[in-house]
Order: structure tokens, then C-alpha cells, then sequence
């Protein structure tokens, strides 16, 4: 597939695109401001651009600097070409709550919150996680078990 990259936008940050079809290519041509590549022999089909991959990346690489990754995640959605931001460990959970997936559970009172699980099951609801133990908090029981017979399991929740 191609392109198949994570251009870099206005802010600097990345953006991952995916191109699976020639549909898709142009339409990604057209928003970027390039409709003539998607009439380029070089990138008419995938396999062409496959073949031609560094002249097409050199062809792309300026143009998503005029936007930032949100802005042409809203562009490319409205025209159905797979794009996305390429987040942070702490972007990720705020992309996931704009998109209404709940993604942070609590854990507790006073505890950290845990990653809800993306998995929606129609038949049986999805186990939410634990919170991390805090220092020593499961240790006489673990000590008890690792000096224990071999068979003696541990407590439930551990």
C-alpha cells in the first residue's frame, strides 16, 4: 500500500495515513491540494505507487505542514481516507473520550485510574481492571504462598 506514512504537520507532530485503494488516493490528492497526482502515471494505481514510493513520498512530504493532525483528521474523515493522529500515551485517552469510548475507569477511592478496556462484549460484560497493588499490600499473603506447598493456590484478585 501506499502511501503508507506518518508526514509530519504543521505542529510537528505526526500524522499516520493508510491509503488502501486508488479511490482513497484520490481523495487524499485532492485534500492535500495535489489533485493532479492522483493523474500521474506514477501514482495512477497502488501498485504504481508501491513502485514509485520515493518520488511519491517526496511528491507528499510538504503538504500536511500546512495543517495540524487534528485538522486533517477532520479533513480526510469527511472523505473516508484512513488517517489518525499519532498520539501520546496521554493524547491517546483524550482522542478516545472525543470519540465517546470511555476509555478511563476508576480504580478506587484515592487510586489511580486504570484503561477501561475497548472490548464491548453483547453477551457477558468486560471485567474492569484492578487497581495496582500499593507497597506491600498483597506481601504477607504472596510470602505465605511462595513458602507453601506447591498446590496451595493464591488468594483470588491477585
Amino acid at each position: 500500500m501506499a502511501p503508507y506514512e506518518t508526514p509530519a504537520c504543521r505542529d510537528g507532530q505526526l500524522l499516520a495515513v493508510a491509503v488502501g485503494n486508488d479511490r482513497q488516493f484520490r481523495e487524499l490528492a485532492r485534500a492535500l491540494g495535489a489533485p493532479e497526482l492522483a493523474g500521474d502515471l506514477r501514482f495512477a494505481r497502488n501498485e504504481d505507487r508501491v513502485r514509485n514510493r520515493t518520488e511519491l513520498s517526496k511528491a507528499l512530504e510538504d503538504r500536511p505542514a500546512a495543517d495540524t493532525p487534528r485538522g486533517w483528521t477532520e479533513r480526510l474523515t469527511a472523505v473516508s481516507v484512513p488517517r489518525g493522529p499519532v498520539n501520546t500515551l496521554s493524547g491517546a485517552p483524550e482522542l478516545a473520550a472525543r470519540l465517546g469510548l470511555d476509555p478511563v475507569t476508576s480504580a478506587g477511592e484515592g487510586r489511580i485510574p486504570q484503561v477501561t478496556s475497548p472490548l464491548r462484549l453483547s453477551g457477558a460484560p468486560v471485567a474492569q481492571p484492578f487497581a495496582p497493588p500499593r507497597l506491600d499490600e498483597h506481601g504477607t499473603a504472596l510470602r505465605t504462598w511462595l513458602s507453601g506447598p506447591s498446590n496451595h493456590p493464591l488468594p483470588p484478585h491477585m
